[in-house]
């Protein structure tokens, strides 16, 4: 009797500490760049439950809909109470425009705390390094710097970021 109550306290407790140990620091790459704003690849669909757990309110998605299945995913966020923004980027031609869309996302103060992720970091890490130095007013090297960590990691991608601060930075 008490073998068969310990085998039933176990299978009731293993699972609940595997659900407490779960966590967005699962999802690829995740990042926390701020107390409001971190960043990393594509989350699961059951990553959302925890994305809403831990307090985001806005995921934006910089990956084009040919890539994953962008409804799913967006009910995914949705279901669990987060606003789903769909920026699509492509990996080899990203638009000013894009970055500028971006920008205006994250300039209202509804969206905070915010989860930014991609497929794997690259296209957010170009992207928050902008926003460091054209917004935050970041050095370009701390910038460059925190977006190796994010995830920069294409010489194109980090190119046209550093493009595009040069054109826009006001410093």
């Amino acid at each position: 009797m008490k073998t068969r109550l310990g085998l039933l306290l176990v299978a009731f407790l293993v699972p609940a500490a595997l659900l407490v140990a779960h966590g967005t620091a699962d999802i690829e790459k995740f990042n926390n760049v701020s107390d409001k704003v971190a960043t990393g690849g594509q989350p699961t669909p059951a990553q959302y439950i925890d994305l809403a757990r831990e307090g985001y309110k806005t995921v934006i998605c910089l990956r084009e809909p040919g890539e994953y299945d962008m409804a799913a995913e967006e009910a995914a966020a949705k279901s669990k109470g987060l606003t789903f923004v769909n920026i699509p980027v492509s990996k080899e031609n990203p638009k000013p425009e894009q970055v500028d869309k971006f920008l205006s996302a994250l300039s209202s103060p509804k969206v905070y705390p915010v989860f930014i992720h991609c497929g794997t970091g690259n296209r957010v890490a170009a992207f928050w390094m902008i926003r460091r130095v054209v917004v935050d007013k970041w050095e370009l090297e701390d910038a460059e710097r925190e977006a190796k960590l994010v995830g920069l990691k294409s010489e194109p991608m980090k190119q046209f970021a550093l493009d595009y601060i040069k054109t826009h930075d006001s410093k």
